[in-house]
């Protein structure tokens, strides 16, 4: 299943394009459209470790997101 990402970016916090490698590093890629961000997961337990890493991730950016999960 793919997880597609949207984010959010305040004008006095984390650069976007640092926000946007932070979320790279932990496996989400860049993707054109009504989302930013995509990756994948094969479990439930895969989908949590990917949120928890991406709150992790986002943490003190003031960057906020939205969250939409599909089928490949």
């Amino acid at each position: 299943m793919k997880l597609y990402l949207k984010l959010y970016f305040a004008s006095e916090g984390k650069n976007p394009l640092d926000v946007l490698r932070d979320v790279e590093a932990i496996g989400f890629s860049p993707v054109v459209g009504d989302y930013d961000c995509v990756a994948e997961f094969k479990s439930p337990e895969e989908y949590g470790q990917l949120v928890r890493r991406l709150h992790m991730a986002l943490k003190g950016s003031q960057a906020t997101y939205t969250l939409n999960t599909k089928k490949n």
